[in-house]
Parts: C-alpha cells; sequence; structure tokens
C-alpha cells in the first residue's frame, strides 16, 4: 500500500474540562440556583419542573471560583487557536431540568458569541447528556455504510454529564439537551473575544 498521511483542515474543536471546587463551592451554588426554582402555587411554596436564573452569575462572587477556571480555560483555547484579544463572559446562568417537566433543551446556537460552554453541578448516570450536530449541512448526502462509529464518520457527538465537569464549543455549533430521567443541574455560558476582528488594512475588519 502507498504511504497514506492524513491532514485535518477545517476541525470542529471540542473542549472539556474539570474544576476543582473549593470547600462548600458546590453547595453553595446548587443553593443559589435551587431558590430561583422555587415559585408559590396555591399558597404554597414548590419547586418548577424546569427553570432557569437571571444570567449574570459571572457577577455574583458564589460563582467567581468557576468564573476564574472558565475565563482560564477560554485563554488556553483562543492561545491554542491562535487568535488574540480579552476574554469576556458576556453572559451566565443556571439550569434546572427535571423528569416532570417532560421537556428538552431544543436543538439551538448562541449567537453573536465565540464560546459557549455547560458546566454541571448536580448529576447521575440518569440525567441527559449535551450531544452535538455535524455542522457541515452537506455530510449526510451520500453516506457509505459504516462498519463502526468514529470521529470522522459521526453525525453526532455526544459528552455525558458528571459532575465537577464542563464542556467548551464554538457558539455557531448547533446542540440539544434531551429529556432527563433524573434532576440535573448545570451552568452555562457565553464568551466574546474583545478586539480586533479581521484582516487589517481591510473592509473586513473591526473592533468589538
Amino acid at each position: 500500500m502507498a504511504n497514506v498521511e492524513r491532514h485535518d483542515f477545517f476541525p470542529t474543536c471540542l473542549y472539556r474540562f474539570k474544576h476543582d471546587f473549593e470547600e462548600n463551592e458546590l453547595d453553595n451554588m446548587i443553593s443559589h440556583i435551587d431558590l430561583n426554582s422555587l415559585s408559590e402555587h396555591n399558597g404554597q411554596t414548590v419547586k418548577r419542573t424546569g427553570s432557569q436564573t437571571q444570567d449574570d452569575l459571572q457577577r455574583i462572587p458564589t460563582f467567581s471560583n468557576l468564573t476564574r477556571t472558565i475565563i482560564d480555560v477560554s485563554k488556553h483555547i483562543l492561545n491554542e487557536q491562535g487568535y488574540m484579544g480579552e476574554i469576556e463572559i458576556t453572559n451566565m446562568w443556571g439550569n434546572i431540568l427535571r423528569p416532570q417537566s417532560q421537556r428538552a433543551h431544543a436543538p439551538h446556537t448562541h449567537s453573536n458569541n465565540f464560546l459557549s460552554g455547560v458546566f454541571y453541578l448536580k448529576t447521575s448516570t440518569e440525567t441527559s447528556p449535551i450531544q452535538f450536530f455535524d455542522p457541515r449541512p452537506q455530510s449526510t448526502v451520500l453516506k457509505p455504510r459504516k462498519s463502526g462509529y468514529n470521529t470522522l464518520n459521526s453525525d453526532m457527538a455526544q459528552f455525558n454529564s458528571e459532575t465537577g465537569y464542563g464542556v467548551i464549543f464554538p457558539s455557531w455549533l448547533l446542540h440539544w439537551v434531551p429529556e432527563t430521567k433524573e434532576e440535573r443541574i448545570s451552568i452555562a455560558w457565553n464568551v466574546i473575544v474583545r478586539g480586533d476582528y479581521g484582516e487589517p488594512n481591510t473592509l473586513q475588519n473591526a473592533n468589538i
């Protein structure tokens, strides 16, 4: 057989990271998010089947340690990919997904941002994963039958939800979260890169 070299161009890079909790940090973050899932119904305080918090958690001291980790990991990604600029978290919010809701997070992207991510606070083997779709629309037009699934022929990539771990991905990448069988508490966020965009001395350059 001839000598063959594979060259991977135009990759879609997803990153998984582990965050080391400080004392009581995990419990405090869960408590903060859990309070936002309470509502009044017939004079009683009940938990909603699914909810989101306000979207400025990066400004709240309870989440400051995680915020630093997200910024550090995002800087690593920026440097690895050869981009310049300053990392800024534009918004950050908590999500609670409960089986009673019988709801999924429908397929979506995060517009007007560069990176997005999710971090897991409460999970089990029965909590739903996050799934990503192949962003190349023509890739499924004609495909031979597969001998097995791998990163070169799959139409979807999945990360299981695991407490203490996060996933960062391009904001334009289509993804969703299926219905969960047990309570799933997570934090999501968006990141913009502040600085110069495009090529210098052209009409396609801007500063954000």
